[in-house]
């Protein structure tokens, strides 16, 4: 290794020399020496050392001396301008007592070799000082780099800095001022080392107990507890107590604890690391192309939404989860529903970030094209809360799904602050402005409460939330720019679609895909449905049918020998359809929802579950009323009066008369019926009765038969 001027080595375990850094003032090339100066923080005089310069070098291959650095104090890197006059002087006067010392060449090699150096005495007769002003003078200039500036006046320490003071009789500080020059100001007194301690044992036993306390209420205490008697006895005398005042105390007490040990015993361990320690870095430092991880979050959303089926129906606010790449600050994925944060509502958001976004959107009415929303892929890593994936379910299967799944500890928010920032956007650009929003913060009293304008439907926040999601990821981030150079080179402004899909064609990613039929089976809730001869029914009011070939026939099978369960696989963003397995050795096919069940259609789960709880309700509230109870009496009344006019006929002979002519009885009951509708004129009524009448005489065969109605059935109406 090369050996320059002024350059500084550690040495150890070397002979003639002790233990520590050197720096090297000069080469002789022809004597093949070295001259080493010894840095120490000492006051003593030292003296070059010479050395020869092989044997450096060889101690240099040993190891036994390794280049190092000396750090310059701070008032020797000012600029010239930034250095006051009365500094400049004295180091120029300084500076002239050396620089024909430090000028000759030959001045280091003679030094070293003659115990006293002659021509240091001669030099300092001439300049009227003593020699051993310019020994310091000469150290100053070895030691810190041999240039002018090594002889600038050190006043760091100067006066006592940083050192504190024994308290006297007199007073100090600036006294209280006050306008009224008729006010007498109480003198005060000074802080002994005794107020001292009592400062550091108040801050420890009142004011660094893991939360934000006033120095006040601290002081208070203090008083209260440490001084006490002198307070009481000045009072019983009617005299000034005393204490330190308050500016005193706070004066000493952010002298006496460091500033960083009091923000840290002034709040908790998870607030001190989401709000108030040291940044370390950017977010995307352990990224390094997209879909290298994933971050998910849920958070319940600032707006109040009502039912689809009843829009005066508040059902409350819905949790929205969202599914961030972090190295893009790409929306992969969302998620709306009523659900609260869990697994259940996790996977569907998942679901949501890996399957195509251009059919999703279709759904909720929203038209794009697949570069619009390129995202349908599985990442490296995913990063999420423990609440929803620290469970069996998530490991059983979300990991082997996507490979890895780191699980952030509990109250570090900040460990997923590219999501986290997200809701923040969603909510300053919409949330904020809808109608029924909370904005994000605690009922006032006096404000109109948010519940009352609530006006949006799940599925109506839902498409406004896709399309914010659209228009951020086309939105400019400048953190974009840095973290790569393809968007400057390809002339792209910093956005997260540009930056993914720049990243994607250029083959510099993380991103992985799998079967949309695979995704949907690992990660879609499993459930029990019913095959009926109507067809697939599920929660007893939708229906849904297949376009298999054998799905006619399952229908009679299922109507004429009983219904049997089949696996099937439920999406809960969207009733539309079902996941089936049919058959015992097939896959899940699609199901679609039947015509008798299109109420159904594109609702959420919440909807549905809003049904079922109506339909509960309004069976639970179906109590007899008035009327009912009217109509209830007046048939047992009629019951009551007909078995009284029963009891009041004749009594009969035997069971057969009572039947006997019951044809002949019908017919005489028909024509009165009519007599009395009035349908028939008396003239045309005579012959007919008079027929009826002389008919009766007739032999059995020959009576006149008259045509009734066809009474229909019980098959008839289900033909």
């Amino acid at each position: 290794m090369q050996v320059e001027l002024n350059s500084v080595w550690r040495v150890h375990n070397l002979d003639g020399l002790a233990d520590g850094l050197y720096r090297v003032l000069q080469l002789y090339a022809k004597e093949h020496t070295v001259i080493l100066f010894p840095l120490l923080e000492s006051k003593a005089l030292q003296r070059p050392i010479k050395l020869d310069f092989d044997f450096f070098n060889e101690a240099i291959k040993a190891g036994h001396s390794e280049l190092s650095s000396y750090e310059l104090p701070y008032y020797q890197l000012q600029s010239e301008d930034d250095i006051s006059e009365n500094y400049l002087v004295k180091r120029d006067e300084k500076y002239r007592l050396i620089i024909d010392l430090v000028s000759d060449p030959s001045f280091l090699l003679d030094l070293v070799k003659q115990p006293r150096s002659k021509a240091v005495s001669i030099h300092a007769k001439a300049h009227s000082t003593y020699v051993q002003n310019i020994y310091r003078a000469l150290n100053l200039y070895w030691k810190y780099g041999q240039e002018r500036n090594a002889l600038l006046p050190s006043y760091k320490n100067s006066g006592g800095r940083g050192k504190s003071r024994v308290a006297g009789v007199r007073k100090r500080g600036s006294p209280i001022q006050l306008s009224s020059p008729s006010i007498k100001v109480p003198e005060g007194v000074n802080i002994t080392e005794q107020d001292k301690s009592l400062f550091l044992k108040a801050m420890k036993e009142f004011g660094l107990k893991g939360e934000k306390v006033k120095f006040s209420r601290v002081y208070d205490k203090m008083l209260k507890e440490y001084y006490a008697e002198e307070l009481i006895s000045a009072e019983s005398e009617s005299r000034e107590a005393l204490v330190p005042n308050y500016r005193a105390f706070v004066y000493w007490v952010k002298k006496l604890v460091p500033a960083q040990i009091l923000i840290r015993k002034q709040t908790n361990q998870g607030d001190f690391d989401r709000n108030k320690r040291g940044l370390k870095g950017s977010a995307t430092d352990h990224t390094e192309v997209p879909g290298s991880c994933f971050e998910l979050d849920a958070t319940v959303l600032d707006v109040h939404i009502v039912s689809d089926f009843q829009r005066n129906h508040v059902l409350g606010r819905p949790t929205v989860y969202c599914v961030v790449d972090k190295e893009s600050r790409m929306i992969v994925g969302l998620h709306v529903s009523m659900e609260y944060a869990s697994w259940r509502a996790g996977r569907q958001a998942l679901i949501n970030s890996f399957t195509s976004k251009k059919d999703y959107c279709a759904e909720f009415g929203i038209e794009i094209e697949e570069a619009d929303w390129p995202c349908n892929h599985i990442p490296q890593r995913l990063l999420c809360d423990r609440g929803e994936f620290i469970c069996q379910d998530a490991e059983n299967l979300a990991v082997p799904l996507i490979g890895h799944l780191s699980i952030a500890p509990p109250y570090r928010a900040e460990l997923k602050g590219i999501v986290e920032h997200r809701f923040n956007i969603l909510n300053e650009k919409l949330v904020h402005e809808l109608l029924g929003t909370t904005k994000g913060r605690h009922y006032i009293r006096g404000d109109r409460d948010p519940r009352l304008d609530a006006t949006f439907t799940l599925r109506e926040v839902t498409k406004l939330l896709i399309d914010e999601v659209l228009e951020h990821n086309s939105s400019i981030f400048n953190d974009l720019a840095k973290q790569s150079t393809l968007l400057i080179e390809s002339g792209l402004s910093p956005t997260p679609l540009n930056y993914w899909n720049l990243h994607v064609k250029a083959q510099r990613h993380a991103l992985s895909r799998a079967d949309e039929a695979h995704i949907r089976s690992r990660l879609l809730p499993r459930i029990k449905v019913t095959m009926t001869g109507k067809g697939i029914r599920l929660n007893d009011q939708m229906y849904y049918e297949s376009d298999h070939a054998d799905f006619d026939t399952w229908k009679v099978i299922a109507r004429n020998n009983g219904s049997w369960q089949l696996d099937a696989l439920v999406d809960h963003d969207n009733s539309s359809f079902i996941f089936v397995r049919l058959e015992e050795v097939s896959g899940f096919t699609r199901c679609y929802l039947m015509k008798e069940s299109a109420n159904f259609a594109h609702r959420h789960q919440a909807d549905i579950l809003y049904f079922e709880d109506w339909i509960k309700l309004e069976k639970n509230k179906a109590k007899p009323s008035a009327k009912s109870i009217k109509r209830h009496q007046r048939r047992n009344q009629i019951i009551e009066t007909a078995k009284e006019e029963a009891a009041l006929a004749p009594s009969l002979n035997s069971k057969s008369e009572r039947t006997k002519g019951m044809k002949a009885r019908r017919r005489e009951a028909i024509l009165a019926q009519r007599v009395e509708d009035g349908e028939y004129q008396h003239h045309q009524a005579k012959p007919d009765m008079e027929s009826d009448i002389s008919s009766e005489h007739l032999d059995d065969k020959k009576k006149k038969v008259i045509s009734m109605l066809k009474r229909k059935r019980a098959n008839d109406n289900e033909m």
